[in-house]
Parts: C-alpha cells; structure tokens; sequence
C-alpha cells in the first residue's frame, strides 16, 4: 500500500492548552481517511496541521513531523503556501467568495499565482466544475454571483476551487454538516468519485457517513490517537473500549 502523508509523533498546542498528544498515523493514497471522535477532541486542528493552515492561528506550535511523499512539510526549506495547493482544504460552511462569479470562484487560486492565460483558465473552469458534477447547472451562468447557487452547489464549487489548482490531497472539515441529506447525499458520491484521483482525508461528525464511504476510520478522544483500521474492521469489531462506546453513541 502506498501511503501519501505520513505523521509522526505530531503534536498541537495552542498557548499552553495541547490540543494534539503525539500523532502517529499513515494516510494511504487514493482513498477516503475518516476522522471522527466528540466535539472537541482535536479532529479540525489535525485537519489544518496537514497542510500548515494552523500557523495561521495565533498561538498555535507545532512539534513533529508530517511527511508528503516522504518530505516532512515543516522543514525550514518548504514553502507553506506550496503545500497549501498541493493539500487543498474544504471548510464546514460552503464559503464562496461573495463578490466574485462561480468562474473567479474556481480560479482564484491560479489568479493568486499569476495566471492569465484565458484559455488554460477556461479549461481548468469547465473540467473543475465537471469533475464536480456542477458543469451542465451553470455553464450558462458563469458570471453569476457563487453565492446565488443552493447550499449544495455552493459546496460543489469549493471543492472545485480546491480541485483548480491541480492538488494531490484534499481535506474536508464536515463539508456535509450544514446541508440538507440530499445535498449531503450528493458531496458523498462525489468524494467517492474523486477519491480515484486524490487522496481524501474527512472529518465528519456524522459516524454513518464515515462507515458509508471511507476506506481508513482514525478515532480521536481528547487529542490522543485511539484507534486506526480500516473502517469495516474498526466499525464491527473495534479494539478499544472507548471506540466501540463511542460509535454505540453512548457519548459525542
């Protein structure tokens, strides 16, 4: 098996409260990683040290290592916002750019970086907003707001936005929490369609969502790795009491 990142011994602070305790976990390519566990418990802030995100955070030190294809990201000698276009990031709350149409949503990025090329960010638009099965909805309406869209197409878009800048990993933070089942229905299919192009690694709060469409299930409680498998081994026969209690619902 291919693994894609790879943690080791990786630790979160923010100020003197330790939000992660020793994180040691391989992600394998080209597959769906769910992260779940109670609110709380440390799954966003793993999310955001995959890809540097939680250097944004005021406070925040990191010790440890993450390795991407074997090199560890927080090396003196790699550029975080590299990192951030080869780890694309999806948040809970579709977050369109208000002011911006569904094509600069898309583009953004590439714009960020220098891209003018009309055509090459026309193609990127149109196979970005394919992969995403929004193309045939809005290729008449291209320079419409994003935030005109449904709730669930306005997630579609972020994931395009993500899909835009050529990333090899994605990580979603509940990126079905706040839409409607059907929507959330959706994104799923997506994720599973996508998963044959990028490695995927999900946060969700939702355990049957998690048993539904990931490949690898990480079970976190109060920032403490403890439980790692593939997900129908830990769903039916978990190894540790906590997880078992945890999908029996009987605390989260």
């Amino acid at each position: 098996m291919n693994y894609k990142i790879r943690t080791k011994d990786l630790s979160v602070w923010y100020g003197s409260f330790q939000a992660l305790k020793r994180i040691t976990i391989d992600i394998p390519e080209k597959a769906i990683t769910a992260v779940i566990g109670p609110s709380g418990c440390g799954k966003s802030t793993f999310l955001r040290a995959l890809n540097r995100m939680i250097e944004i955070i005021d406070g925040a030190r990191v010790e440890g290592a993450v390795y991407l294809d074997g090199k560890n990201i927080y090396d003196p000698d790699v550029d975080p916002v590299e990192i951030r276009s080869r780890i694309g990031m999806v948040f809970q709350k579709p977050n369109p750019f208000p002011h911006l149409s569904i094509y600069d949503n898309v583009i953004i990025g590439l714009k960020l970086r220098g891209v003018r090329d009309k055509e090459y960010l026309d193609r990127v638009v149109e196979s970005s907003l394919k992969k995403v099965g929004l193309w045939k909805d809005v290729k008449d309406k291209l320079h419409e707001k994003g935030t005109k869209l449904s709730g669930g197409q306005q997630q579609r878009l972020c994931i395009a936005r993500a899909l835009a800048v050529n990333p090899e990993v994605i990580l979603l933070d509940e990126p079905t929490s706040a839409l409607d089942p059907v929507s959330a229905l959706k994104i799923e299919d997506l994720l599973l369609d996508l998963k044959k192009e990028y490695t995927i690694v999900l946060v969700t709060h939702n355990i049957q969502q998690a048993a539904r469409i990931s490949d690898f299930t990480a079970f976190l409680y109060y920032g403490e790795l403890i439980e790692y498998d593939r997900t129908d081994i830990l769903f039916k026969t978990p190894k540790h009491k906590l997880t078992e209690q945890y999908l029996e619902g009987r605390f989260g």
